[in-house]
């Protein structure tokens, strides 16, 4: 005995935890509620982005000044126009040379002598800290020897500054000692008389080189570049940058390079970091790059920094991520972020055009975002205040209103197990709480009273009834004092039972009496009685909550009343064996456990003659005969068998149980012995012996499944009924397959006569004289399952009685089809149609209405053609006349085959006579066979019938039918059938032709 299993508890929590978790998650949902609002205002992101805009807009104005800036250096006026003027002079006049030009000071005095005033001039008009001219006509790259090149470096270190008469601001850095004299400019400290172009080659090698290699076809400004990276004078401590064009001849020749420079700390003051607003923490950046990519990571080669911070003038490289007009810069692990604007400095045609310069205002992150993430911090200390103050008024709001309910839990757990008095519950203030309280007490008086009604009422039923309460928070089992008294446990003691000694008395009664459960869920114990009967005890076990409750009943006479209508339900009357219902119930019980069937047989037996004793001397001694039979196979049949009657005079039997075959085969032979010996005496004093036909199935080999093993027992059954009777037979998978297959053939045949199913062919009947197609036989083609020929079609006909339905089928649908064909233009119009007709069988007066109405045009070219398959029906045949009247015509088919040749054409007097395929074929080599073909033609024409010669299928044959006469031909060597039959074949016509030429 098992108790109902208890209902999944639900997790319990105090009081004080239920409210305090209230008040923690409507905390908790303030708290996301105002995080959520920050969220969605998106404050924080608004701010940074302000000021990333402010940044971008000052970075925007100043690249737009500095732009102007340099593209206002470069431009050098007509300066070099004025050197190459000189120069053309000069070397007009032999005073300077192309090949020594850049070769010594002494050989470019004179022409650097001539332009000193311009370099001058040019400084003073512009706002550059110098200007420069260095000479050379040799390729650079062979030069190997005197590396210094003669030139003029000039410089202005403060330009802005008024300039003065005497040029005593400028100074020469390098010039030869002949052009100091002349100028008379104080040489700087770093002053040399010439230039070593390999220290500073980025100036003068690359617009020199490029041109040179480009041989001067562009114009000087064209080839004009900034240098890239800061450069140092040899001797000198000042970082400089510089723009450089080379100089070039009319004629192509490129003979130095001339310029400006700008020095860094110069460029530093058009870049002031004030305008930055940053507290100078912030840079100006000016860097080239020849990345061409929109977006991603650029490298970025820094000209010059205007910046405080010294890690930043120390960067050598920089790499600008996210995008190329604003993204972040790491240096020395610290974030910037940079907002880069484009400098347009060179022309797109520029060979130089690959260096895109770039100003950057560059602001580290901690600074730039200062104000939002100041703000955020300020609303993390707020909503962690809120927090930390909401847990404390959270706690001591629930601990208030928690203590008066936990004083009255304690109240009703101390009084608990003071069952039998009702309970004093202390007030708590609270108007509810109050009311539930004294509605507690009110129920426990309630519960009393009616306990105590329901005791004497039970004392007083008449089925006595007992019963037990367990309660989980209790060791002590409340039972009724007939309890264990009905259960047959005489000397347990009702009072004072504890869990663990009712839990050891119900193991018992489980285990020491007999029970069966009931679909309900309760449970029947067979208590034996001390005067040897029986009583039975059901038990019902329901639990809810934490209590479970049992109740026994005395069900001794529902049980043994129960039983007797079980008996009824599940035997026999007359023979006291299992019914039909019975059977099948343990047989099913049975299959379902493979292990104890083993190898199984099942036996289906019928009676043979108790019909004829029933109609002989009256159904009471047809009864004795049942009962007879049924006493045989009570007695005979071993245990492991289930028996029973399942109908009048059928019986059936499971053996099961067994290891082999044999083992059942000698059971039968008992059996089948026992009934032969046994007999009836009937009224008029004869004996009969018992005849019974039994047919046998297999388990496991003919099936697995009950149902299977009854078909296939039933089939065996009555094939013995049917071939000998009184004898049992076994199953026999062949012969039952073949019935299978023959029934399935006879409904597919009655599912195509239901659906119109069959679809019919044409095969072309051709002129013997002309080639040309006279005529088309219909055939009916048949694509079912199984029914795939119009000869089984035909033999299921005969067999069912439908040949009626086979004829009206075929008259209907070929000649629809023939029709719907014509008008789809697939057969030739103004042919004639030969449908197949049965000798025995013709359409009613309605069906011949209905096929005259519907094919009124088609009926002169309607040809009915009359198979010999059978003997004619003459009745049939004068029936087929009237319904044709004047129109249409008749054939007879096969001619030279079948029944009474003779006779039928005579009987019939056909418009054509179809000659069988057996006598055309191989008539070309048969004397006979011509013979008849010779005299038939004869006959025919004679009277005015065409001869039809059907199945040709060689040459020959066609050649010597035509030879004998025939009118019409058809074959496979013309024409095979189809549902769009083709043209006569190439050759078959060809033959037609000459045979009639």
């Amino acid at each position: 005995m098992k108790a109902r299993s208890k209902p999944t508890e639900k997790r319990e929590r105090s009081v004080f935890s239920t409210i305090f978790i209230s008040v923690l998650v409507i905390l908790a949902v303030e708290v996301t509620l105002l995080i959520g609002s920050i969220a969605v205002s998106r404050v924080p992101q608004q701010l940074d982005r302000n000021a990333e805009d402010i940044l971008a807009k000052q970075v925007e104005n100043r690249s737009s000044y500095l732009g102007d800036f340099l593209v206002q250096a470069q431009n050098l006026g007509d300066m070099p126009n004025r050197i190459n003027e000189k120069t053309e002079a000069l070397l007009t006049s032999g005073q300077i040379s192309k090949d020594t030009l850049g070769q010594s000071s002494a050989s470019s005095e004179p022409l650097l002598e001539a332009i000193a005033d311009d370099l001058v001039t040019q400084l003073r008009s512009s706002s550059m800290t110098g200007v420069f001219v260095v000479l050379n006509t040799c390729d650079l790259d062979a030069r190997k020897t005197n590396g210094r090149l003669p030139g003029i470096y000039l410089r202005d270190l403060d330009p802005d500054a008024a300039a003065s008469e005497r040029n005593e601001d400028l100074m020469l850095s390098f010039a030869p000692a002949g052009i100091v004299k002349s100028m008379r400019i104080s040489t700087d400290s770093c002053w040399q008389p010439a230039l070593d172009y390999e220290e500073l080659d980025d100036f003068v090698y690359q617009p020199f080189m490029t041109a040179y290699q480009d041989g001067g076809k562009l114009l000087m400004a064209q080839y004009g570049r900034w240098t890239t990276s800061p450069y140092v004078l040899p001797g000198d401590k000042r970082e400089a940058i510089a723009y450089a064009q080379p100089l070039i001849l009319p004629d192509g020749t490129v003979y130095g390079v001339v310029g400006v420079e700008l020095l860094c700390s110069y460029l530093e003051e058009q870049l002031p970091l004030t305008e930055l607003q940053n507290d100078g923490t912030g840079a100006y950046l000016l860097a080239v790059t020849t990345d061409e990519k929109p977006v991603g990571s650029i490298p970025l080669q820094p000209v010059t920094f205007s910046t405080q911070d010294r890690s930043l003038k120390s960067a050598q490289s920089i790499v600008m991520q996210d995008s190329s007009a604003a993204g972040t810069i790491v240096v020395n692990k610290t974030k910037y972020f940079a907002c880069a604007e484009p400098l347009t400095l060179y022309d797109r045609n520029a060979p130089c055009s690959n260096e895109h310069w770039l100003l950057l205002g560059i602001v580290p992150n901690s600074t730039l975002y200062k104000i939002s993430n100041d703000m955020q911090s300020l609303l993390l200390v707020a909503i962690v205040l809120t927090l930390g103050v909401g847990l404390v008024c959270s706690y001591l709001v629930s601990r208030g209103l928690a203590h008066p309910i936990r004083q009255l839990s304690d109240e009703v757990a101390a009084i608990q197990d003071k069952r039998t008095e009702i309970p004093k519950l202390s007030r708590t203030g609270i108007r509810e709480i109050d009311g539930f309280s004294t509605a507690i007490t009110q129920l426990s008086q309630d519960i009393l009273d009616t306990s105590t009604k329901f005791l004497r009422i039970m004392d007083m039923a008449s089925i006595e009834l007992g019963g037990y309460e367990i309660r989980e928070d209790s060791d002590k089992v409340f039972v009724t004092d007939n309890f264990f008294s009905m259960l047959g446990m005489q000397d347990a003691n009702p009072n004072d039972v504890t869990r663990e000694r009712f839990e050891m008395l119900m193991e018992e009664l489980v285990l020491q009496n007999e029970s069966f459960s009931l679909q309900d869920g309760g449970c029947v114990f067979t208590i034996p009685q001390k005067d040897g009967s029986e009583r039975f005890v059901m038990l019902r076990i329901t639990s809810e909550d934490e209590v479970q409750v049992g109740l026994v009943e005395d069900v001794t006479a529902a049980t043994l009343e129960r039983r007797r209508i079980e008996h009824e339900r599940d035997y026999d009357v007359l023979t006291g064996l299992y019914n039909r219902r019975a059977f099948d119930a343990r047989a099913k019980k049975l299959f379902r456990m493979p292990e104890k069937l083993g190898h199984a047989a099942l036996l289906m037996m019928d009676m043979d003659n108790l019909k004829h004793i029933n109609d002989t001397f009256g159904h009471d001694w047809g009864d004795r005969y049942i009962n007879l039979a049924g006493q045989c196979f009570a007695q005979t049949l071993p245990q492991n068998t289930i028996c029973a009657r399942m109908s009048g005079d059928e019986f059936i039997v499971l053996f099961y149980g067994y290891d082999r075959r044999d083992e059942i085969r000698q059971v039968l032979n008992r059996l089948s012995e026992a009934i032969k010996e046994r007999t009836a005496l009937l009224p008029n004093g004869d004996t009969m012996r018992i005849s019974i036909s039994g047919g046998i199935a297999w388990y496991p080999e003919n099936g697995r499944d009950l149902a299977t093993l009854k078909k296939y027992a039933d089939f065996a059954m009555y094939q013995v009924k049917h071939e000998s009777k009184g004898e049992m037979g076994e199953f026999d998978i062949g012969a039952y397959n073949q019935e299978v297959y023959a029934a399935q053939l006879r409904r597919e045949f009655l599912q195509m006569l239901r659906e119109n199913g069959a679809d019919y062919h044409f095969q072309p009947i051709f002129s013997a004289h002309t080639g040309r197609v006279a005529a088309y036989e219909a055939l009916m083609r048949v694509k079912m399952q199984l029914l795939n020929s119009p000869l089984t079609v035909m033999k299921l006909a005969r067999e069912m009685d439908k040949l009626y339905e086979v004829e009206r089928l075929t008259a209907f649908k070929a000649t629809s089809t023939f029709v719907m064909m014509q008008n789809r233009g697939r057969l030739h119009r103004n042919t004639k149609l030969f449908l197949n007709s049965i000798a025995s069988s013709s359409l009613t007066d309605e069906d011949v209405a209905e096929f005259k109405a519907q094919f009124a045009e088609l009926l002169n070219n309607l040809v009915i053609e009359i198979t010999e398959e059978e003997e004619i029906d003459r009745e049939a045949l004068e029936r087929k006349r009237r319904a044709m009247g004047d129109q249409g015509a008749l054939a007879l088919d096969d001619w030279g085959s079948g029944y009474s040749n003779s006779n039928s054409l005579l009987e019939l007097s056909p418009d054509y006579i179809k000659v069988d395929i057996t006598i055309i074929c191989d008539i070309d080599t048969d004397a006979d066979k011509q013979q008849l073909v010779k005299d038939i033609v004869e006959y025919a024409h004679g009277r005015g019938m065409k001869i039809v010669a059907e199945g040709i299928e060689t040459e020959a044959e066609l050649r010597k039918v035509i030879e004998l006469g025939v009118d019409l031909l058809q074959g496979y060597f013309l024409a095979k059938p189809a549902a769009s039959p083709s043209e006569i074949a190439p050759q078959a016509l060809s033959v037609i032709r000459w045979m009639n030429r």
